[in-house]
């Protein structure tokens, strides 16, 4: 590789990582803006901004290309796996800490080596397949700490459980996510062809700018979660108490955050990156976000790590050193 091909690809790296770090901060964002603006709404708020800002955009990208009608059910998708699924997420940090939330999403990583080892034959050595082993054990660990600090099951315990298997879900649904963006940026091999003839999906029959399609995911995301927003208003999931015009500072600075920061400056990172760097690449960044976590969870929400917490913290590190002992 020459010097200026290494330098350009450095930029895609850096642009992912400065995409895991913005995403660092949205757990302990999203956690002090939900005890103020309920779930759904927060993501119709998050959203209708995303699309109005992208609009402009999006209009002349969709004059400049022409999209097949096949592929509207690809697109579909990827909105689901990107942005309807984003839910999960934020189910989870209304329930469990901002922290014991991050660390769990590392599990998300780790699901990624595996299914880029598998989907595009991504080598994994033993290092890689040692280390990870490990980081996913402490992982599991972290997700069971309210269990393991508890003497006895109170709703508490419960209903941190379920944030924990909330933040599981969306590890899962961001894998998704970032396989069928891929398939749609139509970077395909046998397996991806296997498991679309699997699902009875047939490959994408154009090739769309990734800015484009993750443009148009984003206004998936919003369509879905209209009616969502309004049965939540009208008391369909419990009593709600939010009001748009009484919105202090702090709560519309969250939305601005995971508006304009969140969803657009660090997705878009991530669409570019994406182009050149391998899956696995993108898991090893993500194990940044725990440290970048630290400052934003005490800041804003008061958090220290309890003992299990680091201990969980510690046990993934150590897979993260082991998975990474082989390179530079």
């Amino acid at each position: 590789m020459t010097k200026k091909a290494a330098h350009s690809l450095s930029a895609y790296f850096y642009g992912i990582i400065l995409a895991y770090i913005i995403w660092a901060g949205a757990g302990p964002v999203i956690r002090l803006t939900l005890q103020s603006v309920p779930p759904f709404t927060f993501l119709f708020l998050r959203l209708m901004i995303v699309c109005l800002l992208i609009l402009p955009y999006t209009i002349y990208q969709l004059k400049q290309t022409s999209i097949a009608k096949a592929d509207y059910l690809k697109i579909l998708l990827l909105g689901i796996f990107g942005q309807t699924s984003l839910i999960f997420i934020f189910l989870g940090f209304k329930y469990t800490t901002a922290l014991e939330g991050t660390l769990i999403g590392m599990l998300g990583p780790i699901l990624s080596v595996a299914a880029g080892h598998y989907y595009y034959h991504e080598k994994i050595d033993w290092h890689i397949k040692l280390g990870l082993l490990i980081a996913a054990l402490g992982t599991m660990f972290v997700a069971f700490e309210p269990y393991l600090t508890s003497r006895t099951i109170s709703h508490e315990v419960e209903l941190r459980m379920l944030g924990n298997f909330f933040v599981v879900l969306y590890s899962l649904s961001f894998l998704l996510y970032i396989i069928w963006s891929k398939i749609t940026l139509g970077i395909n091999t046998n397996n991806t062809k296997r498991t679309l003839k699997f699902i009875h999906i047939k490959p994408m029959r154009g090739h769309y700018p990734p800015l484009l399609l993750m443009s148009l995911s984003f206004y998936v995301g919003f369509m879905s979660f209209i009616p969502l927003s309004f049965l939540e208003m009208m008391g369909y999931f419990g009593p709600v108490h939010f009001s748009l015009y009484h919105l202090s500072a702090g709560p519309i600075a969250g939305i601005l955050y995971m508006s304009v920061l969140s969803s657009i400056a660090a997705y878009y990172l991530f669409e570019w990156g994406l182009t050149k760097v391998e899956v696995k690449d993108t898991a090893i960044f993500s194990y940044m976000q725990p440290v970048f976590a630290l400052p934003f969870a005490y800041i804003l929400l008061g958090e220290i790590p309890n003992n299990i917490m680091v201990l969980g913290a510690a046990v993934i590190a150590m897979g993260v050193l082991i998975a990474e002992d082989n390179k530079s």
